[in-house]
């Protein structure tokens, strides 16, 4: 019983001292790049659609002019999916320079050559 244990007990693997799964948090600035896409090409199609439906259903009661002047309302969806192409992109590139941050700051220093 105790050789199984010695054994047991030699056999123990080295994990790297991180405070993360670098895997891990790859995948998930990857995920948040391609979120970041998803949120851009839904809110332009919903843009692009909102837009038409209004110049459809505008354009027949009220001149040009009041149409640019509601133009503004129409173009939110434009803004709310840059606002959040953004943002999901700052979380993914967060995260890569944060993992390179953690990585330089706990490299081995080398001792100097003399």
């Amino acid at each position: 019983m105790t050789d199984q244990m010695t054994e047991t007990n030699n056999v123990v693997e080295e994990k790297p001292d991180t405070y993360h799964d670098p895997k891990k948090l790859m995948r998930l600035a990857d995920i948040a790049g391609g979120i970041s896409w998803l949120f851009l090409f839904l809110f332009v199609v919903v843009g692009l659609i909102i837009v038409y439906l209004g110049w459809y259903f505008y354009s027949n009661h009220m001149a040009i002019e009041q149409f640019f002047l509601t133009l503004p309302t129409f173009l939110v969806p434009f803004f709310l999916g840059g606002f959040f192409w953004i943002v999901s992109k700052l979380i993914s590139e967060g995260i890569y320079i944060l993992m390179d941050i953690e990585d330089n700051t706990r490299r081995p220093k080398s001792p100097p050559n003399e």
